[in-house]
């Protein structure tokens, strides 16, 4: 019996699949690219179907049954819209800045004065 997975374990994985290919896929093809702990083609392709339904996932149809998935936004768009989120949901969104400020490297803050003073 293959191992239980965490939840939203699965959608990440697939994720990390669709951005990686960058190019619409089969179900059978995300399958193919498991190494362990591989999904039914079932479970995928009803993870697959839920993932479109959220707006994660763009699902085209290739002509007969066969249907390809693609990432709906890159993952550098993802990661922007989640830390935005992310922002508008804090109760303090000064302290929640200057918390997450404070955690990054002096690297990371020394380019972000940069492209906050537009020396890019």
């Amino acid at each position: 019996m293959a191992p239980q997975r965490n939840r939203g374990e699965l959608e990440a994985d697939i994720m990390t699949i669709l951005w990686h290919e960058n190019e619409p896929m089969t179900a059978k093809e995300v399958q193919a690219k498991f190494t362990e702990n591989i999904p039914a083609i079932t479970t995928l392709i009803t993870v697959l179907d839920r993932m479109c339904a959220k707006g994660q996932v763009v699902k085209n149809s290739t002509g007969g049954r066969s249907q390809t998935f693609a990432a709906a936004q890159s993952r550098i768009d993802h990661v922007t819209s989640t830390m935005t989120s992310a922002l508008q949901s804090a109760d303090d969104q000064v302290a929640a800045l200057l918390h997450f400020a404070g955690s990054l490297s002096e690297e990371d803050r020394a380019f972000l004065r940069k492209a906050i003073d537009g020396n890019n």
